[in-house]
């Protein structure tokens, strides 16, 4: 058994937000397979993207923002679920005055290669 606690564990910077991989592959026994969770500062975000193959579910932890699923905006706080399949485009707003936390279960994640900016180019 592997057991994670939010508070310890460490952080990496991308873009306007942080993320940590929670449980790996390894841990799952199962490829493409992956829990992570994203913290987004007030302000932070990431733009419209989307991936070909893998299929996210959002899960908020903490705070309040905006979760957009093919341009339709869903104004999201702690206990709400989302589900993100292949070929939706989807971005994620921090419009709070306090960090923005998700935790993202990914399935069939084949890597990098597989995020798809919609307007071409990376943050």
């Amino acid at each position: 058994m592997a057991k994670q606690n939010l508070s310890d564990v460490e952080w990496q910077d991308r873009f306007s937000h942080q993320k940590s991989i929670l449980f790996g592959e390894d841990d799952f026994g199962s490829k493409g397979t992956k829990l992570q969770a994203i913290k987004f500062p007030p302000k932070g975000g990431i733009k419209p993207h989307f991936h070909k193959q893998r299929t996210e579910v959002f899960y908020v932890l903490r705070g309040k923002g905006i979760i957009s699923l093919n341009g339709e905006d869903n104004t999201c706080q702690p206990d709400d679920f989302l589900i993100c399949k292949p070929g939706t485009k989807h971005a994620f707003t921090n419009n709070g005055d306090e960090d923005f936390v998700i935790v993202v279960f990914r399935t069939n994640d084949p890597g990098n290669s597989d995020m798809l900016w919609v307007d071409g180019k990376e943050e």
